[in-house]
């Protein structure tokens, strides 16, 4: 694996340079998959830091480089008072990961998956052009091909996405533990829509009258 900056003549020279199996772009190794694996090939891993996010606060959006984590982003939005419209289960990944992989998060039912909330991006192709795509394109089929695509379009470069602003430092959070999973899935229909966050903890080893039961924590 090699790891080099975002610069895009960089990239597009390393991509030209590489083997007969090519480039993939790797983030940080979280996914639960055997993402970016490319024997007899070259992955290519995006160092990025928190000084050349761009924060729009008239828009709430954030400019950042793929290669950015989630955790360092968090640091500089966090006491900017904004926060990531998804994240994931761990902060240790990239925003070009995220987006390659669209991840989704504990709000999913209500606000969609990573990918819902790019507004643009920047995509090194095979061919060494920077291609600028948005969901609002006249034909946005490549953007909604990379998000989610795995890495298998091209490499993310950079990207931009709404935020959520940050109104209190304080959650309001219900906990109900649930007999069976008949009893969860109820609950959860009648009442996911009205919190932001969903989630149920499931017991994989109870059977009989007892399969499913659950712990639902929401807020």
């Amino acid at each position: 694996m090699r790891t080099m900056s975002a610069d895009a003549g960089r990239v597009a020279a390393t991509v030209k340079d590489a083997p007969n199996r090519g480039v993939i772009a790797r983030g940080l190794g979280r996914s639960y998959g055997d993402a970016a694996q490319n024997g007899g090939g070259l992955v290519l891993r995006l160092a990025a830091g928190a000084d050349d996010v761009v924060l729009d606060r008239a828009m709430s959006t954030a400019c950042v480089a793929a290669g950015l984590s989630i955790d360092d982003l968090l640091r500089f939005i966090v006491p900017n008072g904004y926060f990531v419209p998804v994240t994931p289960g761990t902060r240790f990944v990239t925003v070009g990961g995220a987006i390659a992989s669209d991840i989704h998060g504990k709000n999913h039912h209500v606000e969609g998956s990573f990918g819902n909330h790019v507004r643009r991006l920047s995509l090194l192709t095979a061919d060494g052009t920077v291609r600028e795509l948005s969901p609002d394109d006249e034909d946005p089929t490549v953007f909604w091909a990379t998000v989610g695509g795995m890495g298998l379009t091209g490499i993310i470069l950079d990207a931009t996405f709404s935020l959520i602003p940050i109104e209190t430092s304080r959650c309001v959070v219900e906990t109900v533990r649930l007999p069976d999973l008949d009893a969860l899935f109820a609950l959860m229909s009648s009442g996911d829509d009205a919190v932001r966050y969903s989630v149920a903890w499931i017991d994989l080893l109870a059977k009989g009258a007892h399969l499913g039961r659950s712990v639902l924590t929401r807020g």
